[in-house]
C-alpha cells in the first residue's frame, strides 16, 4: 500500500475499472453531495458509515486496499481538525470548549468520505477516459467552442501530479538524511510549488506545439 501514489492510475480488468468514466465522475459528484447534508447527528453518523461502507466494497471490486484511499489525505484532516481545536479556545477567560469536538470529528470524516471517493475515481479511471467522457458531455450541451473538457482534464490531471513530485521530494529529502521534523515542509513547500508551476509551463508548451489554445 505504501507504494501506491495517491489519486494516480492503476490499470486493471476490474468491473469498477470498465464502467464508463462519466457514470464514476457523477458518482462522485453525488457522493460528494451527500456526504455533507446536514441533518441530525444520530442520522448523518449512520449515513456517513454507509457511505464509507460503500466506498469500502467498491474498493475491494477494483481490488485496491481500503486504507489505500486515505493515503496522503492525513495533512488535511489535521488541518481541518487543528482549525476547529483553534476555535475551541476561548480567550477570555481561557478555557477550551469540548462542545464543537463531535462537529470537528464529523467533519474529517466527510472530507476523508470525499477523499477516498476521488482517490478511487482516479485509481479505476485514467485522465484520458475522463476528457473522453467530458468531451461527450460538452457536444451533447454544444459547448465545444468552451474546451471545458480540456481544462477540467488538465486540473484534474494536476492531483495526481501534485502527489508524485511530493513523494519525489520525500524520498530525496530521506535519502540525504532529512528528518520528519516541522522544517521539512518549510524546505519541501518551495521547491514542491516551484516544480509544480514548472509542469504547468511545460504542459502549456506541449498543447501550443499541438495548436491547442
Amino acid at each position: 500500500m505504501k507504494e501506491i501514489t495517491p489519486f494516480s492510475y492503476r490499470k486493471s480488468s476490474s468491473p469498477l475499472h470498465r464502467l464508463p468514466a462519466g457514470l464514476k465522475l457523477a458518482f462522485l459528484l453525488l457522493l460528494s453531495i451527500m456526504a455533507f447534508l446536514p441533518g441530525p447527528e444520530l442520522r448523518t453518523f449512520f449515513f456517513l458509515v454507509t457511505l464509507a461502507f460503500i466506498l469500502v466494497i467498491l474498493s475491494f471490486v477494483a481490488g485496491i486496499n481500503p486504507l489505500a484511499l486515505l493515503r496522503g489525505s492525513r495533512p488535511l484532516l489535521l488541518i481541518v481538525l487543528g482549525i476547529f481545536l483553534v476555535q475551541g479556545v476561548e480567550l477570555s477567560p481561557l478555557s477550551f470548549s469540548a462542545s464543537g469536538i463531535k462537529e470537528a470529528i464529523i467533519f474529517c470524516v466527510r472530507i476523508g468520505i470525499v477523499f477516498a471517493a476521488a482517490s478511487l475515481l482516479f485509481f479505476t479511471t485514467s485522465a484520458g477516459e475522463i476528457r473522453k467522457s467530458l468531451s461527450r458531455l460538452e457536444s451533447f450541451l454544444h459547448l465545444d467552442r468552451l474546451k471545458l473538457s480540456l481544462h477540467i482534464s488538465l486540473m484534474l490531471g494536476f492531483l495526481p501530479q501534485f502527489f508524485r513530485i511530493w513523494e519525489d521530494l520525500n524520498l530525496a529529502w530521506k535519502s540525504r538524511g532529512g528528518k520528519n521534523k516541522p522544517g521539512r515542509l518549510v524546505k519541501l513547500i518551495p521547491l514542491l510549488i516551484e516544480k509544480m508551476i514548472l509542469k504547468a509551463a511545460e504542459t502549456a508548451d506541449a498543447l501550443e506545439a499541438r495548436g491547442t489554445k
